[in-house]
């Protein structure tokens, strides 16, 4: 605890200077930070709420000058949910400016790819070096960046875990990866009610491909589904692995119903191995993706994809600079922030994001 409140102290005296908030007034780390040495999970959080929850518990947003550099750091730009994360993150930033908090920035980079722990990693230092206030990242890992994590702890320096949760999280702001596994579920129970089922999963040794993978299985056995889980696989979140799998489980399954993908990448995957293999999609065989990405939704709309669970990834960023900048500014909250996500269909598919999130801009004050 010492060495912890000493680096609260240190940064407080080096940043005053440069009119960017004393962490040692910043009471959402005034208990320090986050342990490396121990896993930060969401799901064990009573005092969670939602994103909503939150706005109605803190109030408008104070406009302040105060100089918060945030770094945002996110997985890859080879993956659009990524990059709609990314774009929210900006935009969000770029409407405090808007709005009176011209203070606030945001520098947004990422690793080549979602293999390159090392790249993040580095790219993470980097963010530290150039002086950033708040680190906002999407590990690839809960455990690549923990060097980084430290670094930064000594340097007084807040990290928050957004869609992905990582060792010394200091809060997380994302969805309920383990209700986006049950929302898979139910939307399979309701919508199909039987058959074999198979699970395509992204890297392994990852808490939200074991929490969707776990919530999906258990959706079914909570509503005493006629569907079973025949298998499950991991592809790595690499859709043309996820191709491959697929292809593999068509040949093993002659009567195969359903495949849940843990995310929309490697569900587009599977899309493709079935087309392959001569099946009509959402006839002879369903596929159901998760994260709400533009493809996804072109895939539905194409009558290939059957559902993602989206997650919203652009209002996602959105919420997570909000949350992060208020928390900068002094408001506190409970360390984990919910936000939304529901399974996207044929019927919802035109509505608008916004109107299904029932989304409104901040207040300020």
């Amino acid at each position: 605890m010492k060495r912890k409140v000493m680096s609260i102290v240190i940064a407080a005296a080096m940043t005053a200077a440069l009119c960017v908030p004393a962490l040692a007034d910043i009471p959402q780390f005034a208990d320090g930070w986050g342990d490396t040495y121990e896993a930060f999970d969401p799901l064990t959080f009573e005092d969670a709420i939602t994103f909503e929850e939150m706005r109605e518990q803190c109030g408008a947003i104070p406009v302040s000058e105060d100089a918060i550099a945030i770094a945002g750091n996110i997985r890859t730009e080879d993956n659009v949910y990524w990059t709609a994360l990314r774009d929210g993150y900006k935009d969000m930033v770029t409407f405090l400016n808007e709005n009176g908090l011209t203070g606030v920035t945001i520098d947004v980079k990422s690793a080549l790819n979602e293999a390159d722990t090392e790249g993040q990693l580095a790219v993470m230092k980097d963010q530290l070096r150039d002086n950033a206030n708040v680190v906002m990242i999407s590990p690839i890992s809960t455990s690549n960046c923990t060097e980084g994590v430290e670094i930064a702890h000594d340097d007084g320096i807040p990290t928050i875990a957004v869609n992905n949760e990582f060792n010394g999280a200091d809060m997380f702001v994302g969805p309920n990866s383990y209700e986006e596994g049950r929302q898979a579920g139910d939307w399979a129970n309701e919508k199909i009610g039987s058959g074999q089922a198979v699970i395509i999963m992204g890297l392994a040794g990852t808490d939200v491909v074991k929490n969707r993978t776990n919530g999906f299985k258990d959706a079914l056995t909570d509503a005493g589904s006629e569907i079973e889980v025949v298998d499950e696989q991991n592809a790595d979140w690499d859709r043309d692995t996820a191709k491959d799998v697929c292809a593999t489980f068509l040949k093993t399954y002659d009567d195969l119903k359903i495949v849940f993908c843990n995310n929309d990448v490697m569900a587009l995957g599977a899309v493709e191995a079935i087309k392959e293999a001569g099946l009509t999609l959402n006839e002879d065989i369903y596929v159901i993706g998760a994260d709400g990405t533009d493809e996804a939704y072109e895939s539905i709309k194409n009558n290939e994809l059957s559902a993602t669970i989206s997650m919203f990834p652009y209002y996602e960023g959105m919420m997570a600079s909000e949350v992060t900048t208020r928390v900068m500014l002094g408001q506190t909250m409970p360390k984990v922030i919910w936000t939304p996500s529901l399974a996207v269909d044929a019927e919802n598919i035109e509505t608008d994001d916004a109107t299904l999130i029932s989304w409104a801009d901040p207040t300020f004050e």
